[in-house]
């Protein structure tokens, strides 16, 4: 079917091609809503020839045979070509005319060089999987991200999973969890060496660690694997100085009770579900749970704070106090409905106050003091 104004469409293409030489039959439909070949017997390149203009590309739609010669003259004039440049130069997609790539080589009668390649990167596969392997035997702790990073590839891409190269290496498989704790183990084990007299603590604080939870048997099992005789003389020293630090513990709590005996009726080491707490003040009545430390070398930590609060909820009191000669910063604590108070050998006489002050309902665990 032919438009009724021929002549005036006809001129309508030819101006826009004079406009756009490199215009597609796309085109022309997209923009002037006029098929090509409804007014031209030839098409678009009738088109371009009444338009003075020479066409960008060849019209002639060509056949499966054609390109299969286009195809085969390019692959043996460009042997070493990739498909994919093949299919940028020739604007053909020969998957359409060939089974694969290899064929149209074949049928061209040319070496397909991607065979080779192949070859040669299976070769270089098979190759980094056994240095990955051979790492692994020679270093069991090694994660697979540091192998990785020695021999600058990616083991993840060679294998199914880290699994799949300890059962190939014939090595017990290692998570991270257990690398990392043989590895602080082992850094444990060197240091005792070097320093055969190293307390628990200097131990702890030199491998950032804590070798109770590192060794089963803790110290012990730590000198034990390291073949270094425990100093067990200086855990007997050791032992007096905590006796020593006991008995001035124990002096220290009771003064501490006399003096609170002023305030009201004093109990000492009072039984609770959850251990002894160590004074119980009874003040008009009301009950107020009293814990005394007399550390030195450290502040007072939250694991003192909840022992006292769990004090709190034995007696079922609501208002406790921590007695010490280091304050933190924090010296008040709301838990629950449980109020703490933190205050030093000093300020003692604030017990009373605050106890008075707090059991007739003038002030909360919040206020200032």
């Amino acid at each position: 079917m032919f438009y009724k104004d021929l002549e005036f469409r006809k001129e309508l293409v030819r101006n826009f091609i004079r406009n756009n030489p490199k215009t597609t039959y796309k085109d022309v439909r997209k923009k002037l809503r006029i098929h090509p070949e409804r007014i031209y017997k030839e098409g678009l390149a009738e088109a371009f020839k009444e338009a003075g203009i020479a066409p960008p590309r060849t019209f002639k739609r060509k056949s499966q045979e054609e390109k299969r010669e286009i195809l085969i003259n390019y692959v043996r004039n460009n042997p070493k070509a990739g498909g994919h440049t093949i299919r940028k130069d020739t604007k053909i997609n020969f998957l359409t005319l060939f089974k694969t790539t290899e064929e149209m080589f074949e049928v061209a009668g040319i070496n397909y060089p991607r065979r080779e390649f192949l070859y040669l990167r299976n070769k270089e596969i098979e190759l980094k999987k056994k240095q990955v392997i051979e790492a692994v035997k020679n270093d069991p702790l090694l994660s697979i991200d540091e192998i990785g990073r020695q021999l600058k590839t990616h083991p993840y891409s060679l294998f199914k999973n880290t699994k799949e190269i300890y059962d190939l290496a014939q090595i017990p498989f290692m998570d991270k969890g257990a690398k990392r704790r043989i590895k602080k183990q082992n850094q444990m084990i060197n240091y005792i060496k070097q320093n055969p007299l190293a307390t628990q603590r200097e131990i702890n604080k030199a491998c950032k660690t804590h070798v109770q939870l590192i060794f089963k048997n803790g110290i012990f099992d730590a000198y034990k694997k390291a073949e270094v005789s425990f100093p067990f003389e200086r855990l007997k020293v050791h032992g007096s100085a905590i006796k020593s630090i006991g008995k001035e513990s124990r002096i220290f709590e009771e003064e501490i009770a006399g003096k609170l005996a002023s305030y009201g009726n004093v109990n000492r080491l009072v039984k609770t579900k959850r251990g002894f707490a160590d004074v119980i003040l009874e003040r008009n009545k009301r009950k107020v749970v009293i814990e005394i430390k007399n550390y030195k070398a450290h502040e007072i930590s939250i694991s003192q704070v909840k022992q006292l609060n769990k004090y709190l909820e034995d007696i079922h009191t609501d208002l406790g106090f921590l007695i010490c000669l280091k304050k933190p910063k924090k010296d008040k604590f709301l838990i629950g409905s449980n109020k703490i108070f933190i205050i030093l050998e000093s300020e003692l006489t604030k017990i009373p106050y605050i106890t008075d002050l707090y059991f007739s309902g003038k002030i909360f665990g919040s206020s200032n003091l």
